[in-house]
């Protein structure tokens, strides 16, 4: 508790944004469980739902007040919200509304349905303009079925990509299987997405890891480790990691990490956009990374979703750890090979240069100077 009030004083000061996490996982994988558990608890005090109905989370139990005809007050200080319109709406009703009553709020957890692909909610946090100026993507949360997820990996696109873009991954039900099969989810978890923190819904401190421990995009950024959990897996610390995981659907999702030692430039962030988004365009899933700018010697952090490329944020420091730089590919099918040459576009650093193959960057990079 003394570590959640710490971070609820800090998203009180003036001119904080307010974070959103994403809580997705397929059909059946517990998720609307596991969010009840945080409602229900003092953790949760200062937080409002945005789910598609209200009723879908069984909260009439928890339901106090009603504080407009979109919005309900639960007796655990919460707000619950459901889709009217679209989320940019939702979302700015809800803070109005929030706002009205005199409810600090403190965090956005948006549920998604079990169908539901991510990235359109990833780009809506991330890329209008009227909700940067009030909140930030927070985490990715995923919830991953101990007894069925194998399958549905294998079965269904959409719930690997769902775990492939998690910062953290909640294995459920692991208490209805045995432990050899709750390892064998792991282990396929792990193999897509190595960077997530990966956690039993069924720990002690399972709430406070998913939903309060630092935040996943900013101070906390670190794109090759995972964090421990409960049953093992430390933190990865290799001069560069992969993960591929094939038979899911009817491709490859995973991820491709690496450390760089060179500062970049402006130019040379563009030029590697562009040769990444011209080898994989849809399949690309997510990109995070985290430079020192060789002009400036801004420490920034870069993401895009799909094939789109958001503003980077300047961070106060580097984060603790290693100095170098780094950079995670998530997506469909990658190939480690053909994306440890493309970090070569980092040491562009004329304007302009835009690469769209390899052949071009080896062109390019004699020429620059």
């Amino acid at each position: 508790m003394e570590k959640f009030a710490e971070m609820s004083q800090e998203a009180l000061l003036p001119g904080a944004l307010i974070p959103c996490d994403v809580l997705t996982g397929y059909l059946g994988s517990g998720k609307t469980t596991f969010l009840n558990r945080f409602l229900k608890s003092a953790e949760a005090l200062g937080t409002a739902v945005v789910v598609n109905e209200v009723g879908e989370i069984g909260i009439d139990q928890l339901i106090l007040g009603e504080v407009s005809d979109n919005v309900v007050l639960l007796d655990s200080g919460c707000l619950c919200c459901s889709v009217s319109g679209t989320l940019r709406e939702t979302l700015l009703d809800i803070a109005a509304q929030a706002n009205r009553i005199g409810l600090p709020l403190r965090k956005v957890v948006i549920e998604t349905t079990g169908l539901a692909e991510p990235l359109p909610i990833l780009h809506a946090l991330m890329g209008d303009r009227a909700l940067a100026a009030r909140f930030e993507l927070g985490r990715v949360i995923t919830t991953v079925d101990a007894r069925l997820a194998a399958e549905q990996f294998r079965r269904r696109r959409e719930s690997a990509r769902q775990v492939a873009v998690a910062d953290v991954l909640v294995i459920t039900k692991s208490d209805l299987v045995d432990a050899a099969q709750v390892a064998a989810v792991e282990g396929l978890t792990v193999a897509m997405n190595p960077r997530a923190r990966l956690i039993d819904s069924a720990a002690d401190d399972a709430l406070y890891a998913a939903f309060c421990e630092a935040s996943a995009c900013r101070e906390s950024i670190s794109p090759l480790q995972a964090s421990g959990h409960p049953h093992g897996h430390g933190h990865r610390d290799h001069a560069d990691s992969r993960s591929n995981i094939h038979g899911v659907h009817e491709t490859s999702v995973g991820a491709e990490s690496f450390w760089i030692d060179d500062e970049t430039s402006w130019p040379g962030i563009s030029a590697w956009w562009q040769l990444v988004v011209e080898r994989y365009g849809a399949r690309l899933l997510r990109c995070k990374g985290i430079f020192r700018l060789r002009e400036t010697q801004d420490v920034v952090l870069i993401q895009g979703v799909g094939t789109h490329f958001y503003p980077p944020v300047t961070l106060s420091s580097w984060p603790i750890g290693d100095a170098r730089a780094r950079m995670t590919v998530i997506g469909e099918s990658l190939e480690r090979d053909w994306l440890k040459s493309s970090l070569r576009a980092f040491q562009i650093d004329e304007a302009g240069l835009l690469p769209r193959n390899l052949n071009e960057l080896d062109l390019v990079l004699p020429l620059q100077h």
